[in-house]
């Protein structure tokens, strides 16, 4: 059986894409319009990630959506219509808000159905002492359920990286373990809003094990790879027209089923929302065949260029970004913003993870002062408990004594390769793209007459190079050049 090379995954009506089909006989919820907005925003993202990479893909939309909408709710401006927009979100902001916080609701009520676990948590770190306005933080925590922990970026990002990361990989039962990277908190960060979405179920019909075999898999019309395919025959959902085949699998003891979108050729996998409600519309039980392939898909996303992309600038831009609902001014701004997915399909069921993280940034950062000893000083060693000073000094020349850096002949030589000198209290950091260089010294510069005192071999293009100096001895200057 000839497969397409894309197969389009939808973790349930409600998870990922967020339309539930017409022939439901529930009301319409009052969220109805977030979302159809969401659904709007996941499908052009996806045809966003979808058009920049051949690779596979995966990610949950709810999470972005619910991540963004909780910075939303301090935007104004043209911020804010262009979050708007581009997120498919209402302007209402006390709507949305609202919307998303039944939404949230229904989604935690299937954290108690019998066979799969479905959690939902939304995180908001907060700079200690920032003046953040209380209907933001009462919207997050309200609305989103968020938990608020007050921290200082200042002096502990990195250790609120780890806090964070930890947290992320809680929520995910491990799936997601470094959502952060170093360096995307730092001491201008004001604000980290984070989601993170798990969920585990089994399929209400599985496939038996003995059925999966290895089958080809068309990555192209002309080429395929050996991949295992499982099989089962069931009566679900299904749809079928002239351009693609849909078929839903539900899980256990829930709403939450996987929708799976199969175009009957090879080729584009663009979806649109009116082709997606024609396609849950036409749903009806069918007896059928159904081949799926065993997958693990794992996607990190930058969300700034692609979110940049689709019109939303001004949020990402210090000095035009309004934001002035978060804490009343004009100083914050969206700095980074990343996405993490991870999927698991096998016989028995789904595993699924995802997190999406948000820092805020402040332009309006107080630097620290600067302590630069670059002019003579006095120092003391003393012991605090006693106040007694056991050592007494002053610096007038750090370099007396020890080594000291050419300051006539070029600390930057050219050989065969390029080189850079760093003094590092009694020797040097040396970087070259070459295996070896040679540390040479002189003790008169005036007389030009170096002498080698080492040869250092590289380890990933660098060295250190320490020689001390005896006592009365004179003062030596140095320099690096390849052999």
């Amino acid at each position: 059986m000839r497969m397409s090379n894309t197969i389009s995954l939808v973790l349930g009506s409600a998870l990922l894409v967020g339309i539930h089909a017409p022939s439901c006989a529930f009301a319409t919820p009052a969220y109805a319009p977030l979302v159809a907005g969401n659904t709007d925003f996941a499908l052009n993202l996806y045809e966003q990630i979808e058009g920049s990479t051949a690779n596979n893909i995966f990610f949950s939309p709810y999470s972005i959506s619910t991540c963004f909408g909780m910075v939303y709710a301090g935007a104004r401006g043209e911020t804010a219509l262009q979050m708007s927009e581009a997120l498919s979100l209402s302007t209402n902001q006390t709507e949305v808000g609202s919307e998303f916080g039944m939404l949230q609701a229904d989604l935690n009520a299937q954290q108690t159905s019998n066979g799969i676990t479905l959690d939902v948590a939304n995180g908001l770190w907060a700079q200690t002492n920032f003046p953040f306005l209380p209907a933001f933080l009462d919207n997050a925590s309200g609305n989103y359920d968020a938990s608020i922990q007050q921290v200082d970026f200042i002096t502990d990002a990195p250790q609120i990286t780890d806090q964070i990361n930890n947290w992320v990989a809680g929520q995910t039962e491990g799936m997601i373990p470094d959502l952060l990277q170093p360096g995307m908190l730092n001491w201008t960060t004001r604000l980290a809003l984070i989601n993170a979405i798990y969920f585990k179920g089994g399929w209400q019909s599985t496939f038996g094990t003995n059925l999966t075999q290895v089958e080809p898999f068309y990555v192209s019309p002309s080429q395929f790879v050996y991949a295992p395919l499982m099989d089962q025959q069931e009566v679900v959902p299904y749809y079928e027209d002239s351009l693609l085949q849909a078929a839903e699998l539900p899980y256990t003891n829930s709403s939450i089923a996987m929708l799976i979108l199969l175009p009957k050729t090879n080729g584009p996998t663009n979806l649109t929302p009116a082709e997606l409600s024609a396609v849950l519309a036409g749903l009806a039980p069918n007896w059928i065949e159904v081949k799926l392939p065993k997958f693990k898909l794992d996607l990190n996303v930058d969300l700034v260029p692609i979110l940049k992309n689709m019109g939303m600038i001004d949020a990402f831009a210090a000095g035009v970004a309004d934001f002035s609902g978060i804490d009343g001014g004009r100083d914050l701004s969206i700095g980074t913003a990343t996405h993490e997915a991870v999927i698991d399909v096998n016989e028995t069921g789904t595993t699924a993870a995802g997190a999406t993280a948000i820092t805020v940034v402040s332009q309006a950062v107080t630097f620290p002062p600067l302590f630069e000893a670059t002019h003579p000083f006095v120092f003391l060693l003393r012991d605090t408990n006693s106040g007694s000073i056991l050592f007494l000094g002053r610096v007038n020349d750090p370099t007396s004594g020890g080594p000291r850096l050419a300051a006539v002949a070029p600390l930057i030589q050219t050989g065969n390769g390029s080189f850079g000198v760093r003094n590092h209290q009694f020797g040097f950091n040396v970087v070259s793209t070459n295996a070896t260089v040679v540390i040479e010294a002189c003790t008169n510069l005036s007389s030009g007459a170096w002498f080698p005192v080492s040869t250092l071999t590289l380890f990933n293009n660098s060295a250190y190079f320490s020689e001390p100096v005896p006592t009365n001895s004179p003062g030596r200057y140095y320099r690096v050049h390849s052999q």
